[in-house]
């Protein structure tokens, strides 16, 4: 279905003149002889990656950074390659689908290209990239050195790590990507190859504003993250794992799983060592009190009230800072305030420091030496930690 029966037409108006009426269109559709396929998209993605709404897609994967276009592989060559400040790999695949057996070879052919970086090390990448640039002296560090908070060894480590466990991001663009799609779910499941989120992206083009083009990002309906099992490569072949029932001891149905999970918690141990393995099992600890862990480009600790409204119980960044403002201002919605003011002092308690009280109104907790909070301090104490919650939950409830 197009977009234009679903959603109706995109118009331009402007105060004092006609209304036009957009047109929308396909690449490469008959009549067309400008140039315009799978390398319009493909140029338009690298030189405006802000274009792709990573936002709704994996948030833990953004900002997206241009690398490079037709990285070569012993697959072929992917057509777009993009990283973010911390590391995370991105790979994209521009192409024109308009029947299902396309669909099912660009998924094919994405997953082909992911198990062919999959354990390069950070120098065969670098190697192929500046092969793809043509720039003999490019550096991928110097791409992203003014937008990282990382030094230079934990950049390179960040990108080593997702290329030796195969963790990406893979993106599939066209500009019509439609009906049917939902199978491609199914698919990915009987394909093996490495550990990657998948998610689908269309393009909706539109011509009649002068002879420039307007585009429209749009996430398939039905269809922003595959859920998926887990395709896994190690040294003996390729197997799928289940979807991840990581926090979910004693409970019958898996927790669904995006590709931003695994992703913070890399950061998270670039950031802090060793803390993902013992903030995994605080966040099992919690899932009898219903708190659910939301991971974007943060996780947050969210539990639904008994009248509906979904509160939080604070949010942990990927650099292991904790903040518990939120969880004061849901309780101040819900009429609780109190409680949230006892779930501060007592988590201040624990990590040794202070509720900190600001001119606008707000309150948080801070840590000993008088700045955030940090994740180190509370795992010691996950066991009270955990409780405190509790207390909080029943005391709003």
């Amino acid at each position: 279905m197009p977009p234009s029966s679903k959603h109706g037409s995109p118009i331009l108006y402007k105060a004092g003149q006609p209304i036009i009426a957009l047109r929308n269109f396909k690449l490469g559709e008959p009549g067309r002889d400008d140039g315009h396929r799978e390398e319009f998209l493909q140029r338009l993605v690298h030189e405006r990656p802000d274009v792709i709404p990573m936002e709704e897609i994996e948030p833990a994967f953004r900002p997206l950074i241009s690398v490079c276009t037709e990285l070569v592989t012993q697959a072929g060559s992917i057509d777009n390659v993009w990283v973010t400040p911390h590391g995370g790999l991105i790979l994209g695949e521009c192409k024109l689908i308009r029947n299902p057996q396309s669909r099912r070879e660009v998924v094919a052919q994405v997953l082909d290209y992911a198990r062919a970086v999959k354990g390069w090390h950070f120098e065969d990448l670098e190697a192929a990239v500046r092969n793809a640039r043509k720039e003999p002296s490019f550096s991928l560090w110097a791409l992203v050195k003014d937008q990282t908070d990382l030094d230079e060894e934990l950049f390179v480590d960040a990108v080593t790590r997702r290329l030796r466990s195969g963790r990406f991001m893979l993106l599939v663009i066209s500009d019509g990507i439609h009906e049917g799609v939902e199978a491609l779910a199914g698919y990915l499941q009987l394909h093996a190859g490495v550990h990657a989120g998948l998610a689908l992206l269309d393009l909706s083009l539109w011509e009649g504003i002068d002879g420039g083009i307007l585009v429209v990002p749009r996430i398939p309906l039905r269809t922003v993250l595959i859920e998926r099992g887990i395709v896994v490569t190690d040294g003996t072949g390729t197997r799928i794992d289940p979807p991840s029932t990581a926090g979910n001891a004693g409970f019958d149905s898996p927790r669904r799983v995006t590709a931003s999970e695994p992703e913070f918690y890399a950061q998270l141990d670039q950031h802090q060592p060793g803390q993902a393995e013992g903030l995994r099992a605080f966040l099992t600890s919690l899932k009898p009190l219903g708190i659910e862990p939301e991971f974007a480009r943060s996780l947050s600790l969210r539990w639904q009230s008994g009248k509906g409204a979904t509160l939080s119980a604070g949010t942990i960044e990927p650099t292991g800072s904790i903040w518990l403002l939120k969880a004061v201002t849901d309780a101040r919605l819900a009429g609780s305030e109190p409680a949230a003011q006892k779930y501060l002092a007592a988590v201040a308690r624990l990590a040794g420091g202070s509720v900190k009280r600001y001119d606008t109104g707000s309150v948080d907790a801070r840590g000993a030496d008088g700045r955030s909070l940090r994740i180190s301090a509370l795992t010691e104490h996950a066991a009270e930690w955990r409780d405190a919650i509790a207390d909080f939950v029943k005391d709003i409830a």
